[in-house]
């Protein structure tokens, strides 16, 4: 019996900390999916490594979500493991195949991989707008030009007057006003 872990490089947990945390707990040799099979799709290191793992040895990852992306895989990578009669670990959710769970627990294993892939899946959309240079969040209530206008507009009406005009807040046209006002 020897336990062997399994790494996927992702946004949540880098390899540097996956890795510190299994041979914490460890593990006899560590597999490491490179950071070109991240596509959810393509995981040849983690097919290698299932074939390679005898009965009774211990496959370990730090949360359910680094073996798969939706539970519909997971479940079958479980069954996989459960025929080899190799027992799955997850470190940080306190998960080993071979105990037995009630239903209450097995739901809260799903539950817990569901919410880390919507976050794991927003935080790659994230990175991928910020590298295409994608304006995040809200957009301003004003252009460049409307900012300009409303301190000009300031100069001889009340705030009420001008945040009005503009259709904004007093508290929206102080912000942009400071904003142009830092910028330049």
């Amino acid at each position: 019996m020897k336990k062997i872990g399994y790494i996927k490089a992702s946004l949540k947990e880098e390899v540097e900390e996956q890795s510190e945390l299994l041979i914490a707990a460890g593990c006899f040799k560590i597999y490491i999916e490179p950071k070109e099979h991240l596509n959810y799709h393509n995981k040849a290191t983690l097919e290698k490594v299932i074939d390679t793992l005898k009965s009774n040895d211990i496959l370990v990852v730090t949360r359910l979500s680094i073996l798969s992306s939706s539970v519909q895989t997971l479940l079958e990578i479980m069954f996989t493991l459960e025929e080899k009669e190799i027992v799955l670990e997850a470190i940080k959710q306190q998960y080993l195949s071979s105990n037995s769970y009630n239903l209450d627990e097995l739901l809260f294993f799903l539950s817990e991989f569901i919410e880390d892939i919507k976050v794991e899946k927003q935080a790659y959309g994230l990175q991928k707008a910020k590298e295409r240079f994608k304006r995040l969040g809200r957009p301003p209530k004003l252009n460049a030009k409307e900012v300009l206008k409303a301190i000009e507009l300031k100069q001889n009406n009340t705030s009420q007057q001008v945040a009005n005009r503009f259709g904004v807040g007093r508290s929206t046209l102080y912000r942009h006003i400071a904003k142009q006002k830092k910028t330049g």
